[in-house]
């Protein structure tokens, strides 16, 4: 496909659709690459809860399934939430 748009025994307008249709199928490609990986890094972490932000308290997991407004998951790996309190000497 792509020798035939560099030859000359085809007019311009045919190598110019030829070569974006190999463009497009390209980005399609990186672009489903790019969505199976996110999905596959999400998928991966077991250790995650939905929590609702005011109050960071724990929910039923259905809230953030449904996009509901003021959930968020949390992943175990965050930083406390608790904070180090200076030394006093």
């Amino acid at each position: 496909m792509l020798e035939n748009a560099l030859t000359s025994d085809i007019s311009f307008d045919e190598r110019l659709d030829t070569l974006m249709n190999v463009r497009t199928r390209t980005g399609a490609a990186v672009l489903t690459l790019a969505v199976v990986a996110g999905l596959g890094a999400t998928s991966c972490s077991k250790t995650r809860w939905c929590e609702r932000d005011q109050g960071d308290v724990h929910v039923a997991d259905s809230y953030c399934e449904r996009g509901v407004a003021g959930y968020e998951w949390e992943p175990d790996h965050d930083k406390p939430k608790y904070k180090k309190k200076p030394k006093k000497h």
